[in-house]
């Protein structure tokens, strides 16, 4: 990506030229060793006053967390050197992952261990003093009012490229301290897709494998994209709001789990994978935790139209419209034609979820009615949505219940099988012992004559099995 030049780099740049000159003279100079351009390249360290660099605009530890402030992560594209700008880059790096305007816990215990131990590793800039790794360190060091940080100098012939795949690798090293969090993990393999790598040589540079992990990552960030733009909602001023990626970073687990069961479901029944989808997209959104979640499934007709659309009132209920066609999260580009109606309307359910957050969230850009109408909405689709999967739990469980004699009888078939087969081998080596299966058939005639007289019991038909098992009793 282009930037601006920032307001020092030419003194910035003279300084460290003379800094470099002067610790090459010395005998034994600070170096570090990078990988640069694919070689390993060993290069010189140098003291830097603190204040004097800059924040990377592009890291990716605070990619997601810089949408939480959409004004001011406007003013970070638009001026990524000023000093708002980077007083907001700094926020971000002392923030929590999960809250980025509060501090986090790690990031304080990094300023202790600084504090005292001193800076152990050193960071890296390039020659104009733009910081490329050691960031949250130098915000450590600001922290702490220490002057000076110890830096690698990048080649004079770098570019951001070079930035970003340096980043990277020292970002995957298993010693690095700080991981990415999950949402910029998933913007980081998204930068090396826009790129043009491969999908070879991005899991190679990740450490993952392409199956599950590539696949899923791809899927997530499509299905994030997708719900954030589905949020977005005109403010009377004519701004557009909407979801940010940082609403995401605590929905990992729920997040992955979606992707399992929805590529599971979606080989043999489309209508349902698409409707677990956009009803789990709604319990995330209302805050059902993961034992929630699980209730809402997308099998026997789904979780949304067999117990979420039968309790909708009116004002929160879809219309029934089906679209002309419909993208595809997670597959770019692919259009197909527009899904069933039930799916379609959990999705325009989980349109009407998304609007109403934002506008809850955002209550500075609406009118005090409107934003007490969009909690009112999310206050009764949440009490609708938890009334649903109490039932369906229930339900879950009857059939569990009503399966299970079955369920138990097949077990004992199965058990049989085994038997046979044991009797075989048994009576091929000569160890067979006919008192203890006669001994043990009949028991089992003794639990077959009992399971025969339950069974028979009630109104409901008598098939051809257990027509058998009474005979075979009676015999």
């Amino acid at each position: 990506m282009a930037f601006t030049t920032p307001p020092f780099s030419d003194a910035n740049r003279e300084m460290i030229r003379a800094r470099l000159a002067e610790v090459r003279k010395e005998p034994s100079r600070e170096t570090v060793t990078v990988e640069w351009r694919g070689k390993p390249r060993s290069i010189d360290v140098i003291e830097m006053p603190v204040k004097q660099l800059y924040y990377n605009p592009e890291t990716h530890r605070i990619k997601a967390q810089r949408t939480v402030d959409p004004s001011r992560s406007k003013g970070l594209d638009n001026d990524p050197w000023s000093e708002a700008s980077q007083d907001y880059l700094e926020q971000l790096l002392m923030g929590d992952p999960f809250a980025p305007l509060k501090e986090d816990p790690a990031f304080r215990a990094l300023a202790e261990d600084i504090k005292e131990y001193g800076q152990t590793e050193p960071g890296l800039i390039t020659p104009t003093g733009i910081l490329v790794n050691g960031n949250t360190r130098r915000a450590a060091l600001k922290n702490l009012r220490k002057e000076h940080i110890r830096v690698g100098v990048l080649p004079d012939d770098w570019s951001w490229d070079d930035v970003g795949s340096l980043e990277l690798t020292l970002q995957l090293r298993k010693e690095h301290k700080r991981d990415y969090s999950f949402i910029n993990f998933l913007l980081a393999v998204d930068e090396q897709v826009a790129h043009g790598k491969s999908v070879e040589d991005i899991c190679k540079s990740f450490r993952i494998k392409e199956d599950p992990t590539y696949k899923r990552s791809r899927w997530i960030l499509a299905f994030v994209k997708d719900a954030i733009k589905r949020s977005k909602v005109t403010t009377p001023d004519g701004t557009s709001v909407g979801m940010r990626f940082v609403d995401f970073e605590r929905d990992q687990g729920q997040l992955e789990e979606l992707w399992r069961h929805f590529t599971q479901l979606d080989k043999n029944d489309p209508d349902g994978a698409a409707q677990l989808r956009e009803a789990r997209l709604a319990g995330l959104l209302l805050d059902l935790n993961k034992v929630q979640m699980r209730s809402i499934s997308g099998e026997g007709g789904g979780f949304y139209k067999a117990y979420l659309a039968p309790r909708l009132p009116e004002s929160i209920k879809p219309a029934s419209a089906v679209p002309a066609s419909v993208s595809i999260p997670g597959l770019s580009g692919v259009i197909v034609p527009g899904a069933a109606p039930a799916a379609t309307e959990a999705r325009e359910f989980a349109d009407k979820i998304l609007k109403a957050r934002t506008v809850a969230d955002a209550p500075d850009h609406f009118t005090r009615a409107k934003a007490a109408e969009a909690g009112e909405l999310i206050k009764t689709a949440r009490i609708l949505m938890l009334d649903s999967v109490r039932i369906a739990e229930g339900s879950a469980k009857k059939n569990a219940l009503e399966l299970a004699p079955a369920d138990q009888v097949g077990e004992a078939t199965d058990a049989i099988k085994r038997s046979v087969a044991a009797l075989t081998a048994a009576r091929s080596t000569g160890g067979f012992d006919g008192d203890a299966l006669d001994e043990n058939l009949l028991r089992l005639r003794a639990e077959l004559e009992k399971l025969a007289q339950h069974a028979s019991r009630g109104d409901h038909e008598v098939g051809d099995g257990l027509k058998w098992l009474v005979k075979a009793v009676q015999a």
